[in-house]
């Protein structure tokens, strides 16, 4: 039995990773660590980024996020992604040079998928993201799956109770 998926915007595959950093030599840093891999945008700061991201037309696979920025830091834009429930749906990666243990402990607690020491080693960085990125692309397929299943049980047992009903009507009369 062949199964039909409808593409919901909370479930359109996406090639597209953000990369957020104040200083333009780390995002190109970044970007060309990841460019021969995944479509790059790029946002210099918290606010940029957090506008690109609630944008309807954006769908990203991850943001790489610096955590000290001026304006919104990383941490600041996390807590409005996590308020809005959107850390469950796009892989968020806090990249920062140094980190003290409350930060890391609050980013985690709101969802942060991993923290990424900064100077970043490319291969290492690469993996990380990329690993977080399979799994998030199979949990909404799973998640799809699941859906569509559920969908066609409902549907049968709608179609048991019907046919059932019929029975009754028709011993009933008989």
């Amino acid at each position: 039995m062949e199964m039909q998926y409808s593409l919901s915007a909370d479930n359109v595959a996406s090639d597209t990773i953000l990369i957020v950093d104040d200083d333009k030599i780390n995002r190109k840093i970044l970007g060309k660590i990841f460019s021969g891999h995944y479509k790059i945008i790029e946002a210099e700061n918290g606010q940029e980024a957090l506008a690109m991201i609630l944008n309807q037309n954006n769908h990203f696979c991850a943001v790489l996020l610096d955590l000290l920025m001026p304006g919104l830091t990383g941490l600041e834009v996390i807590r409005h992604l996590h308020a809005l429930g959107l850390m469950e749906k796009i892989p968020v990666f806090l990249i920062t040079v140094e980190c003290n243990d409350n930060v890391m402990r609050e980013a985690y607690q709101l969802g942060v998928m991993d923290v990424i020491r900064k100077p970043v080693i490319p291969f290492m960085v690469l993996r990380r993201v990329g690993s977080i990125v399979e799994l998030f692309e199979a949990r909404k397929h799973l998640n799809m799956v699941v859906e569509n299943q559920s969908f066609e049980l409902l549907m049968q047992t709608e179609k048991i109770i019907s046919l059932n009903q019929g029975m009754i009507e028709v011993l009933a009369t008989a």
